[in-house]
């Protein structure tokens, strides 16, 4: 699918697991679509989308819209799906039951096309972030350490006290006059 200049952009994934596009590179930011379940009767339906990077890399999933209760006792049911791709890439998805009036919406944003993908760790490649994030661990474990060792140091001088001198009784040797 991404493969040439009509490479699929965003797309939905299909019961029986291909892609469907929903978006083209080059297509109009908006897309009107009719939706039908894949087994007549069928109560729910779950919509997931994804982005296909323009590298030609793994789509990447981006969003479920998830359809519940659908009248069952219609033959052919038929889902209204709208979509709009915004200039700052907040992609909205209207899907909607024509003849109960039920919509469910979901909103995101899309993943630029220099970034990583949705989900892949990140790699720290600024000099920025990363020595930043060594002062900060290392002034945690010292502070760790240093209330490790006062803990230590005031536990185990409880039992150094020397013991306090016991009681002893005072004769008196002066005598009274008479």
């Amino acid at each position: 699918m991404n493969d040439g200049s009509d490479a699929t952009r965003i797309s939905l994934r299909l019961a029986d697991g291909d892609y469907f596009p929903v978006f083209k590179h080059g297509d109009p930011d908006t897309r009107n679509l009719s939706v039908v379940p894949a087994v007549p009767g069928q109560e729910e339906v779950d919509l997931h989308f994804f982005h296909h990077p323009s590298d030609g890399s793994v789509p990447v999933e981006i969003g479920t819209i998830r359809f519940r209760d659908l009248p069952t006792d219609e033959g052919n049911i038929e889902l209204r799906l709208d979509a709009v791709c915004g200039p700052t890439g907040l992609f909205s998805v209207a899907v909607s039951h024509v003849d109960t009036g039920i919509t469910e919406r979901l909103e995101m944003i899309l993943p630029e096309e220099h970034s990583h993908r949705i989900g892949a760790p990140k790699k720290s490649g600024s000099w920025k972030k990363g020595p930043l994030k060594w002062v900060y661990g290392t002034l945690f474990v010292a502070v760790c350490l240093t209330i490790i060792f006062f803990l230590t140091l005031a536990v185990t001088n409880l039992g150094k006290r020397e013991p306090a001198d016991s009681p002893v009784s005072v004769i008196s040797t002066a005598r009274s006059a008479v």
